[in-house]
């Protein structure tokens, strides 16, 4: 009798053995497969974000090249006036009313703007010397680039960005280009993420966040969000507009893998372990009983 006690606790004590091992495995095998479907959601989320960008792109190239007609007009030698310019922007695209004005700035000053009705505050100002848009200006004039600059509180209302195509025209000679000023195309912030669908990745249950950096200060500046803190370990996919750089931060609502899912690892790993370890125990108990009865 205390033969086969003891062989049944030594047999016991190997089954809970064995059932922890089975445990640690299924709970690495549980990790393997978690990992993998995270690796799948951040694929996703790298083309969703990819698609945003692109979006974006698109729609900046629109702006862009609706800026780079009028530069053409103005360098055929056309001599633009408030009419003549306003006649001609309202000729330009803009169905979607994401342009909130077209604007002419010989030497820096806004002088032309089209519509004039809402708009008028910004007659006069100078770009150079305004606060917060003269450093996007001096960037644009410096360089030479298309800027995309904001976005800012508009001095007629609302939230704008403003792209600033700075206009280098040639000398009398031919020899040597000089700088005129700026064609300005002030964007409907609020209707340009409309545009761009940004809803798209609300709608897909994902958190997002456009950001750039101040390159003064180095400061995180964030253009636009759907919400206030993002989770951990978000994905980031940079996105090159006009003459800066811009950053879109993704990730699902309820993170890469959500804590009912680790519980459902955990939980799965137990019961399989505990199964495991059950059988063995059986299996073991009646191979002493056959013993036992052989014996006797």
């Amino acid at each position: 009798m205390e033969k086969g006690s003891t062989g049944s606790k030594q047999t016991k004590r190997y089954s809970w053995i064995i059932g922890l091992l089975i445990f640690i495995t299924a709970l690495l095998l549980g990790c393997i497969i978690v990992k993998n479907i995270e690796k799948e959601k951040k694929t996703a989320a790298a083309y969703t974000a990819q698609s945003t960008v692109k979006r974006i792109n698109a729609q900046l190239d629109q702006y862009v090249e609706l800026s780079e007609f009028l530069e053409n007009v103005i360098l055929a030698g056309y001599d633009l006036n408030q009419t003549t310019f306003s006649e001609l922007a309202e000729m330009l695209p803009n169905e979607a009313g994401v342009v909130k004005a077209f604007e002419l700035a010989p030497d820096g000053i806004i002088t032309d703007i089209f519509p004039e009705q809402g708009n008028e505050q910004a007659f006069g100002m100078d770009m150079l010397t305004e606060h917060e848009r003269s450093g996007d200006a001096k960037r644009a004039k410096e360089t030479g680039k298309y800027t995309l600059g904001g976005p800012y509180q508009l001095k007629q209302g609302g939230t704008g960005a403003l792209l600033f195509n700075p206009v280098y025209q040639n000398n009398i000679t031919g020899n040597d280009t000089f700088w005129g000023g700026f064609v300005i195309i002030v964007i409907d912030w609020d209707k340009f993420i409309d545009e761009i669908g940004m809803e798209r990745l609300s709608e897909a249950s994902y958190c997002y966040e456009i950001w750039t950096n101040d390159e003064n200060t180095d400061d995180r500046i964030v253009l636009a969000q759907n919400q206030e803190h993002m989770p951990e370990n978000s994905l980031t996919v940079e996105c090159e507009i006009p003459n800066y750089t811009w950053y879109v931060d993704i990730v699902p609502k309820e993170g890469w893998i959500s804590i009912y899912q680790w519980i459902a690892v955990i939980v799965s790993a137990l019961i399989i372990a505990m199964m495991g370890a059950t059988i063995l125990i059986r299996s073991a108990a009646k191979n002493v009983e056959r013993s036992s009865m052989q014996l006797n």
